[in-house]
């Protein structure tokens, strides 16, 4: 492959030297940490007031003329002002797919996304104690129009072309001085893995263009109320979850789900993905409890929540028809995940036991179990190696569940292996991840090396290769031809 010598390249030179409109609501990540006080940027944000002419005039010079009130009054004023600030960024994007692959009538290579896309965040602080924020995103990919003689499906299109959203968008505070509240859209980031999600299940992903973004920049921020209680170093957060918002996935028939080459006599349209009701029975509660010691960190979890994957709702073994329905169901999860800091090396470990998993070829729901491992190597400078082997074990497997429609093993075995350094005092970082599946990679998996360049302040300009792997697995082997090289730019303010 084209990418391996690239990635073998990376590997010693760094050795030498001693990362159509959608009417859904979702989005942009602020990761939330447990352990983080809810209120802790406000004095951050307080507005200053400065008197540009302290030291040249005295204060009664500076004021002659202004009655007393008059001056309050222009005060309050700036400081109103002052208390909403906009942020944002302006971005394009492209890539370009340099093997020939073709989904459903619709060639995949050459130039394949021209996608121009703004972020807008409005933040205020409505007073001492509390705060507000609402973001949103939107974005417009031209390719779908300069490319109209490959006829996309409609279905592709809604997915890829257009997008308006909402995403994190709550009120945050103190109601006592150890309790807080973050009521709204938000970002709750469980586990340890930079790159295997085990315990982080809060947070569905947005999985349309698997492969290309990591995992911090793929959450979906979520509705719900989080009570964060403080009492020495330990952190105990409580949500409750009403809004039943799920992934994002690949569009069956497109270029990341080639529901023919993995589904065979699949029907057309392939069976809808149905958005679970909102109702009582569908409230979703999650608690964790996060200690922060000198050199370690702790977290119990326990949630009862949506899967993140769905299942075919049909008699087992009966054929698939465009009148199937693919659901989402819930499970329960208790886990537990932590750090512990030697020197130069950081060890990390994950696990989370399943309940009421479902299955296609079997109608017992199952309990899996789910570990992770993983190393990190800070020993060179501006370096940093990692290393993360991950397992999901299945109870009561069944021999059929290894085929159609399932696809699975008794044990799901998955490594991830990155190495990033930064030059130039950080203005340039450069990142190579090797994610596979299988105990001896039989599964396939993907490549990528990108690296991030701060052009000028404010501006940033990212550029990379993805190179998919394929294997035993039918979806990882229908996409081993989407290899694509990438770029973007983007306009912060």
């Amino acid at each position: 492959m084209l990418i391996k010598p690239l990635l073998s390249l990376l590997l010693v030179s760094t050795l030498m030297c001693a990362d159509d409109i959608e009417e859904d609501l979702g989005g942009f990540t602020e990761e939330t940490s447990d352990a983080q006080t809810a209120t802790a940027s406000f004095s951050d944000e307080s507005p200053q007031q400065i008197n540009e002419l302290d030291g040249f005039l005295d204060e009664d010079e500076v004021l002659d003329g202004f009655t007393d009130e008059e001056i309050i009054l222009e005060e309050e004023k700036e400081t109103k002002t002052q208390n909403f600030t906009l942020s944002g960024s302006l971005a394009f994007k492209t890539s370009v797919g340099y093997k020939k692959h073709e989904v459903d009538g619709s060639e995949y290579s050459g130039i394949n996304q021209a996608q121009s896309s703004v972020y807008l965040q409005v933040d205020g602080k409505l007073s001492d104690n509390w705060k507000i924020r609402i973001s949103g995103d939107t974005f417009y990919d031209a390719i779908y129009d300069l490319r109209s003689n490959e006829n996309y499906s409609q279905e592709v299109k809604d997915d890829y072309r257009t997008q308006l959203r909402l995403d994190d968008t709550y009120i945050q505070g103190s109601i006592t001085s150890d309790l807080d509240l973050k009521a709204g859209r938000q970002i709750v980031v469980w586990g340890k893995s930079d790159t295997i999600r085990i315990t982080d299940i809060i947070n569905p992903l947005d999985n349309r263009l698997p492969g290309m973004t990591d995992i911090e920049d793929l959450r979906l921020s979520v509705g719900m109320a989080k009570f964060d209680y403080y009492v020495g170093q330990w952190n105990v957060s409580a949500m409750v979850i009403p809004e039943n918002r799920i992934f994002y996935e690949a569009t069956p028939r497109g270029e990341y789900f080639p529901v023919d080459a993995v589904f065979f006599n699949a029907p057309n349209p392939f069976p809808d993905l149905n958005t679970p009701s909102t109702s009582w029975d569908n409230m979703q509660y999650a608690l964790a409890v996060n200690g922060v010691f000198s050199g370690w960190d702790l977290s119990f979890y326990a949630a009862d929540v949506l899967d993140q994957k769905w299942y075919l709702d049909r008699p087992v073994g009966t054929p698939i028809t465009s009148t199937t329905q693919r659901r989402v169901s819930k499970i329960k999860m208790l886990g537990s995940a932590g750090n512990i800091v030697f020197g130069s090396w950081l060890l990390k470990a994950e696990v989370a036991f399943l309940e009421g998993v479902k299955y296609n070829n079997t109608n017992n729901d199952k309990n899996r179990l789910d570990t992770l491992v993983g190393l990190e190597y800070m020993g060179v400078k501006d370096t940093t190696f990692s290393l993360e082997l991950a397992n999901r074990h299945i109870f009561d497997y069944e021999k059929q569940m290894v085929t159609q429609a399932d696809f699975v093993d008794m044990n799901e075995m998955q490594t991830a292996l990155r190495v990033t350094r930064s030059f130039a005092n950080d203005s340039f970082n450069a990142t190579a991840l090797l994610s596979m599946f299988g105990s001896s990679w039989e599964n396939g998996g993907f490549v990528r090396i990108w690296g991030a360049y701060e052009l000028m302040e404010a501006v940033n300009l990212n550029v990379g290769i993805v190179d998919y792997i394929g294997g035993n697995k039918p979806l990882m082997e229908a996409i081993k031809d989407n290899d694509r090289v990438f770029a973007d730019i983007t306009y912060s303010f």
